[in-house]
């Protein structure tokens, strides 16, 4: 049995996921507001409680998916040790458990979740931390690979570094859609237009890299183009994105394509 602690975007897709399994099932879900606990334990069959001094002590696996800012509140309030605890934080240490659970990790879903995504379609790749070496890892890697077809066991280090790389390729790439979109409905037009843009911008990454698919006025040191975009744009705090990106982009290729050269002549030094 398992205690779902949280009733946000990845708790339910923990609850989408483990519906219909045979092993893992959902018997508590706990919200500090008792209507999303409802929705979500009802979803489920389970029992919805905002209370944590009802958390049931029986369960097998109690998976917290709440603000990594409230752990410590949120842990201090279960009135027993619980035998194995898991988060799905990117950032959080599992040793956060420590004194808490007996044994703990981290089922860390490297996928944004928003509302009214189709859930049942979403590919997430599961990162996985288990440092304890008896069944629980093995009950931790069973939950993993019924919540995801595709599972990585990953170090503390290696999850901090995979979450601020999706902060850059998700985060802030969302972040510069949306300049892009308030620029086009200034304009009249809509974000729509540049979908079959953005989709081949990703696509290409299934065969290049992402410097090697760098295309634009940046990469080709087109200041011509760049001056112009410039004017256009309609404050200080965009002209200052594009700026900096700009010059992030055309650094970026001027190392890479001196980089040959530097590298005959240290050849030809030695």
């Amino acid at each position: 049995m398992i205690a779902l602690i949280g009733s946000g975007n990845v708790a339910h897709w923990v609850a989408e996921r483990l519906r219909h399994s045979q092993e893992f099932r959902i018997a508590q879900v706990y919200s500090r507001q008792l209507e999303h606990a409802q929705e979500l334990a009802a979803a489920v069959g389970a029992e919805a409680i905002d209370d944590l001094s009802r958390l049931n002590p029986c369960c097998d696996i109690y998976l917290f998916s709440v603000k990594d800012d409230a752990y410590r509140d949120v842990l201090c309030q279960i009135p027993f040790r619980m035998p194995v605890a898991l988060h799905t934080a990117g950032t959080v240490s599992q040793e956060v458990f420590e004194t808490f659970a007996r044994e703990y990790g981290v089922l860390y879903p490297l996928q944004t979740f928003s509302k009214h995504t189709n859930l049942s379609e979403l590919e997430v790749p599961l990162c996985v931390e288990n440092n304890h070496i008896n069944e629980s890892r093995a009950l931790t890697m069973r939950l993993a690979q019924t919540l995801s077809d595709t599972c990585h066991i990953v170090c503390e280090e290696q999850r901090a570094v995979l979450h601020l790389a999706a902060v850059f390729a998700n985060n802030f790439g969302n972040a510069m859609a949306s300049i892009a979109d308030d620029i086009l409905k200034a304009n009249g037009m809509d974000i729509k237009m540049l979908l079959p843009l953005m989709r081949q911008t990703l696509n290409k990454l299934h065969t290049l890299s992402p410097a090697e698919a760098q295309t634009g006025p940046a990469a080709r040191s087109d200041r011509t183009v760049m001056e112009k975009h410039l004017k256009m744009l309609p404050d200080e705090k965009t002209r200052t994105i594009y700026t900096v990106i700009s010059d992030y982009i055309m650094d970026n290729i001027s190392k890479k394509e001196n980089l040959p050269d530097k590298q005959t002549e240290t050849a030809k030094s030695n």
